[in-house]
């Protein structure tokens, strides 16, 4: 019996229109149940017992891998940045005084950004929370591991989230663009400056100068304190149980194709809006379990309300893209037409649950849907991420692409 290409794409219709249906539901029954799923709540806690519930149905082996972590990602950097920008204001009569604040600030958050040590953050209190991981099992010994991460928390909003706000200021070659950045740069220069006047003293030239680059610490610790002000959640709808429903999607596409080699780990994890908690800590606790050379971890963050993107991170410090990961992400998308729309896109600020693995050397790389116009998803981190507003038709191209690119890993070498 010959099947035509009418039907095949008859078929994939309903299929596509099966997923929407569903991950419509799913999401507005968390949304509901859970509306306040700030990083270490019960809200969270209850939909990850929801996510887990959805995990056992599909047959995956589940586990619940617990940590503690931060609440607020706001606070951590409004007393990073407020802390840096204080010191300009003591540096003129004690420079040394100016210089430890100012270097304090500086190197607690290159650390912390850069998952190598949490220094000031250490003193804000870390709560419980957790990570749910469903795993699809390899019936041979393991040749290949890929390992899906989508959060389950939801977000803090404030003005720096304004999609007017963040079109005019933080766009690729606005004035915001990589702030972190810039204000980490910022307070290494205060503290030579800092340096300089012990040795030199006071001048008009090096006042100018402090005055100029305590701009950027300044305005992050301003931008940052107006979120904690707020301290309200948004709905998460897009950010991200789009892509837990898009793993949980994946996990029933994948688990009659799956090669007996392969396993296939599926994580919602919690605590990646107050500074990819979760990831660090599965990072961690995984290090000596999941080994290097077989496994490749794929962050699904954002699986709606824009185009496809993969992501180039590092806050800070850039964070290089594994050969294998790019040339497998250059080679699906040359594998459709219809896949030509993604790209690669870089993060202005902040970074994703794949960049742990990342730094501690599993090839890994999260997929997200930006509006390259906005330079963010539509409704980010926004009261207005709402399931009305959820643009679900998006989420089963997300999860093609996702397939293509995993069948072209897991195959033979």
């Amino acid at each position: 019996m010959t099947v035509s290409a009418s039907d095949v794409h008859a078929s994939q219709a309903a299929r596509d229109e099966e997923e929407v249906s569903w991950a419509r539901d799913f999401i507005s029954r968390i949304v509901a149940a859970c509306p306040r799923r700030m990083p270490t709540s019960d809200d969270e806690r209850r939909a990850h017992a929801m996510i887990r519930a959805e995990m056992e149905a599909l047959g995956l082996e589940t586990t619940v891998h617990d940590f503690t972590f931060n609440r607020d990602l706001y606070a951590t950097l409004a007393l990073h940045f407020g802390l840096g920008a204080a010191g300009s204001f003591v540096a003129p009569r004690s420079p040394l005084l100016g210089l430890a604040l100012h270097a304090a600030s500086g190197v607690s958050y290159a650390l912390d950004s850069s998952h190598k040590a949490l220094l000031l953050r250490r003193l804000f209190p870390f709560r419980p929370s957790q990570n749910v991981i469903g795993v699809m099992p390899a019936k041979a010994p393991v040749r290949r591991r890929i390992v899906f991460l989508a959060h389950t928390d939801a977000a803090f909003t404030g003005k720096v989230f304004d999609p007017a706000f963040v079109k005019r200021f933080v766009s690729k070659g606005g004035p915001l663009y990589k702030s972190l950045r810039i204000a980490t740069a910022a307070l290494g220069a205060l503290a030579l400056l800092d340096v300089v006047q012990m040795f030199r003293g006071r001048s008009t030239a090096l006042a100018a100068a402090r005055a100029a680059l305590t701009i950027p610490p300044f305005l992050a610790a301003a931008l940052n304190l107006d979120v904690v002000r707020r301290g309200e959640i948004v709905p998460g709808a897009m950010d991200d149980l789009s892509g837990v429903a898009g793993m949980l999607l994946l996990a029933k596409r994948l688990r009659h194709k799956k090669p007996d080699d392969v396993e296939l780990v599926f994580v919602a994890t919690g605590c990646e809006e107050s500074g990819l908690g979760g990831a660090r800590a599965l990072s961690d606790d995984m290090a000596s379990e999941w080994d290097k050379s077989k496994t490749i971890v794929l962050g699904l963050d954002g699986f709606a309300n824009g185009e496809l993107c993969w992501f180039l991170e590092g806050e800070i410090f850039d964070v290089p893209l594994s050969p294998e990961l790019a040339s497998s992400l250059e080679a699906t998308r040359a594998s459709r037409p219809d896949f030509e729309e993604v790209a690669p896109f870089s993060i202005p600020v902040g970074g994703t649950d794949a960049i742990p693995f990342a730094i501690k050397g599993w090839p890994a790389v999260t997929l997200g849907c930006v509006d390259r116009n906005l330079n963010m998803p539509r409704h980010y981190h926004y009261p207005t991420d709402t399931p009305d507003n959820l643009e679900a038709e998006k989420i089963p191209f997300c999860t093609d692409f996702t397939a293509s690119l995993i069948e072209r890993l897991w195959a033979p070498s």
